[in-house]
């Protein structure tokens, strides 16, 4: 057997280059390049995708002509993907071929850099603003509606009335991969109990909230009605983790996986106590943010002394730390308070306002627009009222 799958993979290699090799030969009339999805991270299968997609359209407004190009795109082997249903409506929509084929060609023109095919870098991100000026290029079937409706109905979620995602981060997903986290990431996992003051407001308001998760987070410790914990129901499924996220009226978020569903379903995003801005959506306008209270040498940092020094830039929690950065997250009623003003300016009371991104987007400069692009992420009215006068300054 171990022979057999040598002599295979050696017929694959050779088949490799010599697809390679003429590939080459067309080059001057016909381009194909490898679009490889982090598949393994529910986040980036959302939205590289889609962020390609969407400023590969506005690109080819703005050009006449192109020579014709083919994307070949691999979403991984079925069993590590973080959601095949997903990876699977993706293959609907684009040119998907198998992950060892893909393998094969990359690592033919890793020998030959000659013929190697280009391989673009995706990102959840983009530069050219593509989620603000296009829609959404995943939709769901009658069918698919049909049962997600009837599937909201089973887990005691009217589908006819709103509902609110609630999106909160902790250890439980990855300790129970047998992965440990270190000490760091306590700055990107919250409490769930913290937002009970939130939920039982929104509740109040007339909307469904929907408890998103894994399976493996902290149950929320109050049981209130009109709460669904559905991280911890036995009724979760990967279509009805999209579908979720999909159709909800909005959702409030510590920035971890399935807020970026949200994102590709253009469904609007609450973020609170938002820490690293190198990995945040500041080029959507679907996003909406609050910073994170951050000091260094006890000092309370001002939301321009952030974003004009290295801390923007930390990606891995790690580096707060070995800086000597820490966090203050803010409390159940600041909580309150943000949701409050967030859920008065979708009603009209108030507007939501583009100040804080604009401070971000000075002090991240040309870096920062590499990154993502024009700052057009919105902040809730009075958040220096609610979190003190640093955000504005």
């Amino acid at each position: 057997m171990n022979l057999l799958r040598k002599v295979v993979k050696r017929v694959i290699a050779l088949f490799a280059v010599v697809l390679l090799f003429i590939l080459k030969l067309l080059q001057p009339f016909f381009q194909v390049q490898l679009c490889i999805v982090g598949f393994h991270r529910y986040g980036h299968l959302a939205l590289e995708p889609e962020v390609f997609i969407s400023e590969k359209a506005l690109v080819k407004k703005e050009k006449k002509f192109q020579r014709p190009l083919l994307s070949l795109w691999s979403f991984g082997p079925k069993s590590r993907r973080s959601n095949v249903y997903l990876s699977n409506k993706w293959k609907n929509v684009l040119c998907s071929v198998p992950s060892w084929f893909i393998d094969a060609l990359h690592s033919a023109g890793a020998v030959f850099p000659l013929l190697a095919l280009k391989v673009p870098e995706l990102s959840v991100r983009g530069n050219l603003n593509g989620l603000d000026k296009t829609d959404s290029h995943l939709s769901f079937t009658s069918e698919e509606i049909a049962l997600g409706d009837k599937s909201l109905t089973e887990i005691g979620i009217n589908p006819n009335q709103p509902y609110v995602c609630l999106i909160v981060r902790d250890g439980g997903h990855y300790a129970s991969k047998g992965d440990v986290e270190n000490s760091g990431y306590e700055l990107l996992n919250f409490d769930i109990d913290t937002f009970v003051p939130s939920v039982k407001y929104l509740v109040n308001e007339g909307f469904q909230v929907i408890r998103m998760g894994s399976g493996n987070e902290k149950p929320i410790a109050e049981t209130i009605d009109g709460v669904i914990d559905y991280a911890k129901s036995h009724s979760r499924s990967e279509f009805l983790d999209v579908y979720i996220a999909a159709t909800c009226e909005f959702a409030v978020s510590t920035q971890t996986g399935p807020d970026a569903v949200c994102m590709l379903f253009r469904r609007p995003v609450l973020y609170v106590d938002v820490t690293r801005y190198s990995q945040f959506f500041f080029g959507m306008k679907c996003a909406t943010w609050t910073p994170a209270r951050l000091f260094k040498n006890e000092k309370l940092l001002s939301l321009s002394e952030i974003a004009s020094s290295d801390i923007a830039w930390f990606k891995e929690p790690t580096e707060f730390l070995l800086n000597g950065v820490v966090q203050q997250k803010s409390s159940p009623n600041e909580l309150l308070q943000i949701v409050q003003s967030y859920v008065e300016s979708m009603n009209g009371v108030r507007s939501l306002t583009g100040h804080n991104s604009r401070i971000v987007a000075q002090g991240m400069g040309a870096r920062g627009r590499v990154q993502f692009g024009e700052a057009t992420a919105l902040s809730v009215p009075d958040l220096d009222k609610i979190l003190g006068e640093w955000v504005n300054n």
